[in-house]
């Protein structure tokens, strides 16, 4: 009996043994498959990875063009309903197989090339009734054949302008323009002195970092992100209808001591307006720089008056009437480089005749502010050589 009773228990361990080690067999086969899966997704996401750097990346294309954000040989319709009256709530956009705005059938009959952000870009505003086209449509009134091209990028500060002259101007036949005009200084108003993004030249060795930057789709498809998030929801920069009847303004400031808040910013600027003048000149071309207008501040009877609604700047409140005084450093700033260069100065900003119905927000023209902004250039430039 005792015999017996051993041999049961034998067999039960023994059938114990065997169902455990079938159960290790089974769990090590559902890990083992678990893992090739995940190996498996690992090599598709890599390979899909791969391909779009391959695809959309610089590391096979010497044109770099795909990092500067530009729209080209394409016709697009944009819905400006709500954003300001017009007879028509549809707008053309078009940019030609370079990336350029313009009524021209060659780049090399391009007179003045216009450099700026989307207040140059003016994406709302349809083909004809850009501050270019008016300006063309102004000299041609007068007898002269000047074509007017418009290069600007939505968004572009003068990080990106520089690189205009690396990563496009280059690349586009016959391109010798007599001016580039650069209509700047709000974008850059919001950059940081050590803004990296773009960039800039640098006599520092080329790290991998740098060149992943340089390269990378992903990289940029999430800088544009980062930018267009920060430009919209941060410093409310980005595109949108402003009832300025329901705005409150102030005549005082909120800070004082404006050169300590810009020193860094104006310092860094500067050295980019230099570099600039540098390669237009090596274009063969003559600068001109125009400040800009912003309305977030206005003059009555003489008096700068500033939206009172408070924001943000380099860790400071301020409004509308710093905001003033803080751009009038930053365009000093374009002024002085260009008179130090013997270059072609228009100081726009400071200008009194710009009204609410010139703009749909704080920063972009309807037509009826892009025709003036049009004709005001053509008389300051009428008589230059």
């Amino acid at each position: 009996m005792g015999n017996t009773q051993e041999c049961k228990a034998n067999l039960a361990r023994l059938h114990s043994c065997a169902l455990s080690t079938g159960n290790n067999q089974s769990m090590f086969a559902k890990v083992k498959r678990l893992f090739f899966i995940v190996l498996v997704n690992i090599a598709i996401l890599g390979f899909g990875i791969v391909s779009l750097e391959l695809i959309f990346g610089g590391w096979l294309n010497s044109q770099w063009l795909a990092r500067l954000n530009l729209i080209r040989d394409a016709t697009i319709t944009y819905d400006i309903t709500g954003l300001y009256e017009s007879t028509n709530n549809t707008v053309l956009y078009t940019r030609d197989v370079h990336g350029l705005r313009g009524s021209f059938n060659d780049p090399s009959e391009i007179n003045i090339l216009t450099v700026g952000g989307s207040t140059t870009d003016q994406r709302y505003i349809n083909d004809g009734e850009t501050w270019q086209a008016v300006m063309q449509q102004e000299f041609e009134a007068m007898g002269k054949e000047i074509v007017v091209a418009n290069a600007g990028v939505d968004g572009q500060s003068t990080f990106g302008h520089i690189k205009n002259f690396e990563w496009w101007f280059p690349h586009i036949p016959n391109l010798k323009p007599q001016f580039i005009l650069f209509y700047i200084g709000l974008n850059d108003f919001y950059k940081d002195a050590e803004y990296k993004y773009d960039g800039l030249e640098t006599k520092e060795k080329r790290t991998i970092r740098h060149i992943f930057r340089e390269n990378s789709a992903l990289y940029y498809f999430s800088r544009t992100l980062r930018n267009a998030y920060g430009a919209m929801f941060v410093l409310g920069i980005g595109h949108s209808s402003v009832n300025f009847a329901d705005i409150e303004w102030t005549e005082k400031p909120l800070q004082t001591g404006y050169d300590e808040i810009m020193a860094a910013r104006l310092k860094a600027y500067a050295k980019r307006l230099t570099i600039l003048v540098n390669k237009t000149k090596q274009l063969g071309s003559i600068p001109i720089f125009v400040t800009q207008p912003y309305r977030k501040y206005r003059f009555i009877n003489g008096t700068v008056q500033g939206i009172a609604e408070k924001s943000l700047y380099e860790n400071v409140e301020i409004n509308g009437v710093d905001y003033y005084h803080l751009m009038k450093k930053l365009d000093a700033v374009t002024l002085d480089n260009c008179q130090q260069n013997g270059e072609v100065c228009i100081d726009m900003a400071k200008d009194t005749l710009w009204e609410n119905e010139d703009f749909y927000d704080f920063t972009h023209m309807t037509p009826k502010g892009a025709r003036k902004v049009g004709v005001y250039l053509v008389d300051k430039l009428k008589d230059v050589k």
